[in-house]
């Protein structure tokens, strides 16, 4: 293994943040202090993260047979978790100068967490991987439980934690099966066996895709995520939807590249059958998500039922995984992490006085308070609802796309109607915006960190969403290049 790995650093990072408070501990617990705190141990994240993109730009090591060689697909997720880590810091400054939290554990348990969602994606040897979902759930759980005054806090992530042991035990006994068939522990023993062991290599298979789906929060294992929405501080609910949705994903696609032999072409296997399973699981996750979100009052809530609905987008891309589906994949996690990720950054702007934002009805007078902030919400809701101009839609229109090629008529027809229920779901937060609110009260002013947050998020949504009208941009087309080699490593 490299010294240098990347996958290490964060785990690096973790241990020395630690240290530092462990040697650094006082009596002055002041909210000034506590700020002060995570600016000094965010920094220190910082430079982990930046070690992890340093490396991967001038230490890249060629594969040389290793458990965590990163290939073109293992760049784009490790990647991915470095942009949207730096997101989820800078949004952990607000809690930090505002909750009773200290930021050293915080902030090891999430360098932890980016630890073993970077080892993820780039092995493949089925132990590591278990060990490293482990690594990356574990304290995702224990972050959503860090806010200990407030009860929906605890309770979902109690929530989490079933769900997190009921994937974890399926996946280990599919791990059992998967190695008594082929005697492998590789994602290379995916591509085909033996006839005689043909049955409980399909068990073993079946168990380990469950186990994925149901980390994935895809209906019917989605009840804890809307809790965790509304539960979860805005930088852990931020962590969830980014960094642990995408991880999950891009293992669930590694695992069905890997998985393409003869054994999974026969009529009657579990691969000829995995497509209408997994448009099945996308169709309740779409109406269940996207129906739900149309009766929800609260805001986070609401959020969270309509990525419930974004998750089944993403299923559907899943069902050509082989295929278009595996870049529009790509696309979906950059556009709904992004768009998740500037909701989550306005609802906290505009909470600042003892969590003033909580329904859809607190967005009354945004509009005129705030438009900037208004128009930013707007197009960030926009995108989760698919509409033209935004990332959200183009990255709909390839899942969709694909469908179609691949022949899955009715599956696309049912992506058109659950965009229909999404923009009936946005419809009301954007209306209560345009209304003028009951009082005069102020809205309160967007923080700096808030302020970069918003406008990266921004800058992703709107500026690869208008690229098709307004021509493609550098960094537009450099995400493409960097996607379209991410899918060609899976198929050498």
């Amino acid at each position: 293994m490299n010294a240098l790995n990347p996958v290490l650093m964060p785990a690096i990072g973790a241990i020395l943040i630690l240290a530092l408070d462990l040697l650094g501990r006082s009596d002055r617990v002041g909210a000034r202090q506590r700020a002060l705190a995570g600016i000094r141990l965010g920094a220190v994240a910082v430079l982990s993260l930046m070690g992890v993109a340093f490396t991967l730009a001038w230490g890249r090591p060629l594969p040389t047979g290793g458990v965590l060689d990163v290939d073109g697909f293992g760049l784009f997720g490790i990647g991915f978790i470095v942009v949207a880590g730096a997101l989820v810091l800078a949004l952990s400054l607000t809690h930090f100068g505002m909750a009773r939290s200290r930021p050293a554990e915080p902030i090891a348990l999430l360098l932890f967490s980016w630890a073993g969602a970077m080892a993820a994606v780039v092995t493949d040897h089925l132990v590591v991987l278990f060990i490293a979902l482990e690594l990356a759930g574990l304290p995702m759980i224990a972050l959503i439980a860090m806010d200990s005054r407030r009860l929906s806090s605890s309770e979902s992530s109690l929530k989490a934690f079933f769900a997190h042991v009921f994937a974890s035990l399926v996946f280990a006994q599919g791990l059992a099966f998967l190695f008594g068939a082929t005697g492998r522990l590789d994602l290379a023993g995916l591509d085909g066996v033996l006839p005689d062991d043909a049955l409980a290599f399909e068990v073993g298979l079946t168990l380990l895709v469950a186990a994925l789906v149901a980390r994935a929060a895809v209906a019917p294992f989605h009840p804890w995520l809307p809790d965790v929405y509304e539960g979860a501080p805005s930088f852990v609910t931020t962590h969830v939807a980014t960094v642990a949705q995408a991880t999950i994903f891009l293992v669930l696609l590694r695992v069905l590249h890997a998985a393409p032999g003869p054994l999974l072409a026969e009529p009657d296997s579990f691969g000829a059958r995995l497509p209408s399973l997994l448009i099945c699981l996308a169709a309740l996750a779409l109406i269940v998500g996207h129906g739900m979100a149309l009766v929800q009052v609260g805001l986070r809530r609401l959020i969270g039922w309509l990525t419930v609905g974004q998750i089944g987008f993403l299923t559907l891309a899943l069902v050509e995984a082989q295929g278009e589906g595996a870049a529009a994949l790509l696309w979906g996690l950059i556009g709904s992490g992004a768009a998740v990720t500037g909701v989550m950054a306005t609802f906290g702007s505009l909470s600042h006085h003892e969590r003033a934002c909580e329904n859809i009805g607190d967005l009354a007078g945004m509009m005129q308070t705030s438009p900037l902030r208004a128009a930013l919400l707007g197009a960030f809701l926009l995108s989760l609802g698919g509409v033209p101009g935004t990332l959200g839609f183009l990255a709909r229109f390839r899942i969709l796309q694909g469908l179609e090629h691949g022949g899955h008529r009715w599956a696309l027809l049912l992506g058109l109607f659950a965009t229909v229920l999404a923009l009936s779901a946005i419809g009301r937060p954007l209306l209560a915006m345009m209304r003028p609110a009951d009082g005069d009260e102020s809205g309160s002013r967007a923080l700096s960190n808030e302020q970069l947050v918003l406008l990266v998020c921004g800058a992703i949504t709107l500026g690869f969403g208008l690229s098709p009208v307004l021509g493609e941009t550098n960094m537009a087309g450099q995400v493409a290049i960097w996607i379209d080699r991410a899918v060609a490593s899976l198929r050498l």
